[in-house]
């Protein structure tokens, strides 16, 4: 008659403990490699994620800073609109200089920093100085960036009608 102990019974007799370790090690290293791996899987997606969310948000902020030109009315409006704009592309090439944002996302914003240098050409006319000196100590980040990545100004970028007119700009006020 067969039994299900009797088998177990004689199986059990027959095992070498060694084996059983063998076997036990075998399933743990599995499941250890199993789990490494979902890990470094959903990792990968969260980083793809975030880097997602972070380029929205700066190409976001950056686009909406170009969209109030429409706003500008005064020579103090344009100075705020040149610096906020100014400030946050510092604030990126600095994330990006301490290693907190990827080299991708920042070569994908490369023109908005070429378009900074087009408002730092527009302050050297508006002040009738050289206003790179001011501008180096005032966002070195961003000038760090546009040396380090060759950035030069892109002469198809066109700053707001009213910051090409500075002349009669700076008559209004």
């Amino acid at each position: 008659m067969f039994s299900f102990s009797n088998l177990f019974l004689q199986l059990s007799q027959g095992i070498d403990l060694a084996f059983v370790a063998i076997v036990v090690s075998s399933t743990t290293a599995t499941i250890f490699a199993c789990m490494v791996f979902l890990t470094w899987k959903n990792i990968r997606e969260n980083t793809k994620a975030t880097y997602s969310q972070l380029l929205r948000g700066f190409h976001e902020d950056l686009t909406n800073r170009l969209n109030k030109n429409s706003v500008l009315k005064t020579t103090e409006d344009c100075e705020r609109y040149a610096n906020d704009y100014l400030n946050t592309v510092d604030e990126i090439a600095f994330l990006y200089i301490n290693g907190k944002i990827p080299h991708g996302i920042v070569m994908y914003l490369k023109r908005f920093f070429a378009y900074g240098l087009s408002i730092i050409e527009w302050y050297n006319n508006m002040i009738g100085e050289d206003f790179k000196k001011i501008a180096k100590v005032n966002w070195p980040n961003y000038f760090l960036y546009c040396e380090k990545h060759e950035i030069n100004l892109d002469p198809e970028d066109k700053l707001p009608k009213i910051m090409r007119d500075y002349n009669q700009l700076k008559d209004k006020t």
